[in-house]
């Protein structure tokens, strides 16, 4: 019976370890992120759990020059003058005729 009771208290001692274990976790977790997130959200601050940091918005009209709720305005293009847009692609270089005859011609002398 003895013996019974030294392994009970072992496994005691041991739940309880891991109990203190899962506690100290949970309230490290709490200390060095939910704490510092939540300071960041009560003062208006948007936090990045990526880089632990709290970051300040920036009102959008200060960047724009727009007026707030003022939309923005798109100037598409007419039909005529989509056909004439740059598609990105880099045009080939056109020499001038001269140029190719007057090379053509000193390289025949």
């Amino acid at each position: 019976m003895r013996n019974h009771d030294r392994t009970l208290f072992r496994v005691k001692l041991g739940f309880l370890a891991v109990f203190i274990l899962i506690s100290a976790g949970i309230l490290i977790y709490g200390v060095f992120y939910e704490m510092p997130r939540r300071k960041c959200e009560a003062a208006g601050g948007w936090w990045t759990d990526k880089y632990r940091s709290c970051e300040t918005p920036i009102y959008l009209p200060l960047l724009t020059g727009r007026k707030a709720g003022e939309p923005r305005k798109i100037i598409w293009p007419d039909a005529q003058k989509a056909g004439q847009a740059s598609n990105g692609a880099p045009r080939p270089e056109e020499k001038p005729a001269s140029a190719s005859a007057s090379s053509s011609v000193a390289a025949s002398q």
